[in-house]
């Protein structure tokens, strides 16, 4: 084999000076040569441990070969019937650790670029809309309502209308895409490219309806009511966790939930005519809490809208960053500093309950937790005040509990997961399933799809039995 082979074709991206006037996407894609070239890599392996390593399993080495020999629209078919988001996934997805970490190319030399083939894909079919990729059957009787417009929402939806069965997707936000929209920035995942996952789905007849919060405006005991044979709650981990420490209570501190919405809505405000944030502004010194993908996007976010100074602030080195590997060096690039071994302590405020600066104290790593990790150890007498007026915390999330609090006998957990039969995804509830992070915890959007796609077929074998 030549030895060009075991190098990844470069994709294209902006310079660092354009990236940073506005949120256009900062990965521009493969064309068609350079897409077809990366699926030329692939060695067809007799067993795919590419396929092993995707979350939601999806059919890799086929769609690879099939476009590999002209059947773009083939392609296409076999992955979207797997995967609702092609688009999406092909744009967020921790690949380097799942699909592209299991490659065997990646053994001897790079692996093979799973996610930036699919996006290509996804994109062809976006502006070749003469294709023609799903065969839908009949409607029936049967209705299923969905609550939550996120990746596992959506795979349902599609899931259970590609068996036939009606859906409707119930949603408490303005657009669709859950955390997709409200927590992923522009920069990485542009609403246009949810947008047309939508549309996809709302052309093979799924019914939409946004702005509607199921457990205040209605309840599932509603949806049964008005005629649903099935509901699936995939409502998502949105509820933003902090530190508790002395502070948080401060203007000028937000968790990353808040912060990315809000920006978000302030950039999307004219073209979707969302309703404006009253009061939402970047500071100058913002500290980010946390060294996740999320913080990684919150700290961009705010460099791109005016921030003179932006610091990842981690306990631990980073070695240890749960953050994929190109976020951070996006990160990195984009002129964001790092403080490593860092913990917050308190958050300062001044006489008008503004945020002024951030207590924290140096860390050293000790001896190895129970996740396997070696435990962060303040470091005696390195206490230090941090020049901040802006703190955002990105430290994780739990599941909402609204939806449990008002469906009697539904059961969750200690901490507010939905319990669920792990085979057929039922709730304790008859007829009502869940999946994705709601029942996880926060995971990733392929995650979520699996969930969605798989609690469809749970759906479907319900309704046939």
């Amino acid at each position: 084999m030549a030895e060009y082979v075991w190098k990844q074709t470069p994709m294209r991206q902006l310079t660092k000076e354009e990236r940073l006037k506005e949120f256009s996407e900062v990965l521009l894609g493969y064309s068609y040569e350079q897409a077809l070239a990366e699926a030329d890599r692939c060695l067809q392996c007799q067993h795919p441990f590419c396929q092993d390593g995707c979350p939601a399993h999806n059919p890799i080495k086929e769609y690879i070969r099939l476009f590999r020999e002209g059947d773009i629209e083939g392609a296409i078919r076999i992955d979207r019937e797997s995967n609702v988001l092609m688009a999406c996934t092909g744009r967020v997805c921790d690949w380097e650790h799942q699909c592209e970490g299991a490659c065997v190319m990646g053994v001897r030399g790079e692996p093979v670029r799973i996610g930036a083939i699919e996006r290509f894909l996804a994109d062809y079919q976006h502006f070749h809309p003469e294709l023609e990729i799903m065969e839908l059957p009949p409607l029936k009787d049967e209705k299923v309502a969905v609550i939550g417009a996120g990746p596992a929402g959506l795979a349902c939806a599609q899931g259970v209308r590609l068996a036939g069965y009606q859906a409707e997707i119930f949603d408490a936000w303005y657009l669709p895409g859950g955390v997709m929209s409200y927590g992923i920035p522009q920069f990485v995942l542009q609403q246009d490219v949810i947008d047309r996952e939508v549309d996809i789905l709302k052309k093979m007849g799924i019914k939409f309806h946004h702005g509607v919060v199921i457990g205040k405006d209605m309840t599932i005991d509603d949806l049964f009511a008005k005629g649903f044979k099935a509901v699936f709650v995939g409502v998502g981990a949105n509820k933003a966790k902090t530190m508790g420490i002395e502070g948080e209570d401060l203007e000028g501190v937000y968790t990353a939930k808040d912060f990315l919405m809000f920006a978000t809505q302030e950039v999307l405000t004219s073209k979707y005519n969302l309703p404006t944030v009253d009061g939402f502004k970047v500071g100058k010194k913002v500290a980010v809490i946390g060294a996740g993908n999320t913080a990684m996007d919150a700290a961009r976010t705010a460099i791109r809208m005016g921030a003179e100074e932006v610091k990842i602030v981690y306990r631990r080195s980073k070695e240890q960053s749960p953050s994929r590997e190109i976020e951070i060096e996006h990160t990195e690039h984009e002129g964001v500093k790092f403080e490593y071994l860092v913990n917050p302590l308190r958050i300062l405020g001044d006489e008008n309950g503004r945020v002024k600066g951030m207590e924290s104290i140096r860390m050293k790593l000790g001896s190895p937790d129970r996740s396997g990790r070696p435990r962060p150890e303040p470091v005696e007498g390195s206490e230090f005040i941090m020049d901040v007026d802006q703190v955002v915390f990105a430290v994780g999330y739990d599941p909402e509990t609204l939806i449990a609090q008002t469906t009697p006998g539904l059961e969750v957990n200690s901490w507010n997961g939905i319990v669920v039969d792990n085979d057929t995804y039922m709730t304790s509830r008859e007829g009502v399933f869940a999946g994705g992070d709601s029942v996880t915890g926060a995971n990733t959007v392929v995650h979520a799809v699996a969930a969605g796609r798989d609690a469809a077929q749970a759906i479907i074998n319900y309704l046939e039995d």
